[in-house]
């Protein structure tokens, strides 16, 4: 038997922290809302495994190592919620005393720079959390369910009228043509019920979408929203974890329309609606127990997209800050300093199994057609995606984005070869095939009548 337990950590970032997410330096002026990292723990005896949802655009590669290192009793999966208007958990620049002097000094002034104090304080909060979670574990009833959220979410790779793909070519613009990529609009939803109870202890919420709705000031944005909205059916207490599925392409603007779609109240609009989908879904759902909880972890050695030589080297001519082609070419030789740092690095991909429930585990952020393949060729009832375990693969565009004229902001931005995304959607697979799943959770049965009321509201049934 699987016990489990929940446990919340507020890590709203103080004013004036640097709030990354955009293309240039933001601090922080306003509060809008709570910002948390929420955990909860399974336990059946023999391993403790906990899923974390943090608020956060990202957390570096080095954050995630310190948190498995804080936690050795644990098996750790994290996933950003990919806000925008949250606090900093970038790593340390690697070698940042190598690079020349202006280009440092450029990035601290100019871009979101690793802040030490917040940083450090995150970490506190999620090895709390997730400690609490597991003292606060007891035996539950399990449920799972799927719904959807239509119309909301929209890819925001737009193919033109020319046959080329642009990221946000402008909402309206008479040369879009279509969407370029699909979207996965599946709500995922697990139900931790206290044993024998009707009271929902928490529930783990998997959905997959962009989180830069509400730019106003610090804010949990969507996924904050989606958890109050359950908070607010089954009660304050009730533990909310909000794992960010495959959605590197996919956001609430559709480009398609001429419809305002950014703004608080639009971060209210897809967030109680994904909140709602959730409650319909743990309303509906059948209960039971679950007795199978494994992780299985594999690593896979990431090949760099390759930089042009020529075009690094003229970077550096440009290094001084005074330069006016300075700023253009800053991420050239940032990224040059990054690659030579670490080559070759190794992503570490997981799947969990918690009894029908299968979840694939990666870092960086996946294109929706990724998740849809995992899903595709799973074996079990339930399948979720999770990304941002961590920023390392940074985007992930699928091959097709490679193509000549069919790529856009995301893949120039892409940190790794046009078939990493293949490589890890075969190796989750490849781990996932050492798994059997559990049956779902049936609803309870009754005896078999072969006779119809009579007319006083008198039945002699006939049972089979």
């Amino acid at each position: 038997m699987i016990k489990a337990g929940f446990y919340e950590c507020d890590i709203t970032p103080p004013l004036g922290t640097e709030c990354p997410g955009g293309f240039t330096k933001r601090l922080i002026k306003v509060i809008c809302d709570a910002l948390k990292v929420r955990a909860v723990v399974f336990d059946d005896g023999k391993r403790k495994v906990a899923l974390v949802g943090i608020d956060t655009i990202g957390a570096g590669p080095l954050f995630r190592k310190k948190v498995e290192e804080l936690l050795p009793d644990f098996e750790v999966i994290m996933s950003a919620s990919h806000t925008h208007s949250g606090g900093n958990l970038r790593d340390p620049f690697p070698n940042q005393e190598k690079l020349p002097p202006d280009v440092l000094e450029n990035m601290r002034t100019e871009l979101t720079f690793h802040d030490a104090d917040y940083y450090n304080s995150c970490l506190k909060q999620v090895v709390t959390a997730v400690t609490l979670a597991a003292e606060r574990v007891e035996e539950v009833d399990f449920s799972f369910g799927r719904g959807r959220v239509d119309n909301l979410i929209f890819n925001r790779r737009i193919s033109m009228k020319d046959g080329t793909a642009l990221t946000h070519p402008g909402k309206g613009n008479p040369e879009n043509a279509d969407y370029a990529g699909p979207v996965d609009n599946e709500l995922g939803a697990m139900g931790l019920w206290k044993k024998g109870t009707d009271k929902l202890l928490g529930c783990v919420i998997n959905f997959s979408c962009h989180a830069c709705i509400n730019l106003e000031g610090a804010s949990s944005d969507f996924p904050g929203v989606a958890v109050n909205a359950v908070k607010g059916v089954f009660g304050p207490e009730t533990g909310v974890v909000y794992i960010n599925g495959a959605s590197g392409d996919v956001t609430q603007i559709d480009n398609l329309s001429l419809k305002k779609d950014t703004g608080k109240r639009i971060a209210y609009k897809l967030g109680r609606t994904v909140g709602g989908e959730a409650v319909k879904v743990l309303a509906n759902a059948d209960r039971g127990e679950c007795s199978t909880l494994r992780v299985l972890k594999g690593d896979l050695t990431l090949e760099r997209k390759k930089l042009d030589a020529e075009k690094v080297a003229e970077a550096y001519k440009h290094a001084g800050k005074d330069d006016p082609e300075f700023a253009r070419c800053r991420w050239l030789i940032t990224r040059d300093f990054t690659y030579k740092a670490n080559p070759s690095p190794v992503e570490t991909l997981r799947v969990i199994q918690i009894g029908p429930l299968l979840i694939g585990s990666s870092s960086g952020e996946m294109f929706a057609q990724y998740a849809l393949d995992f899903k595709a060729a799973s074996r079990f009832p339930f399948t979720w995606y999770s990304q941002l375990a961590s920023d390392q693969l940074g985007y992930v565009p699928s091959p097709d984005c490679f193509k000549e004229g069919r790529g856009g902001y995301e893949t120039v931005n892409a940190r790794f070869a046009p078939d990493t995304g293949t490589k890890v959607i075969n190796l989750l697979l490849s781990l996932a095939k050492d798994l059997t799943p559990d049956p779902a959770p049936q609803p309870i049965l009754v005896e078999r009548v072969t006779e119809a009321w009579s007319a006083n509201g008198d039945r002699t049934a006939k049972k089979k």
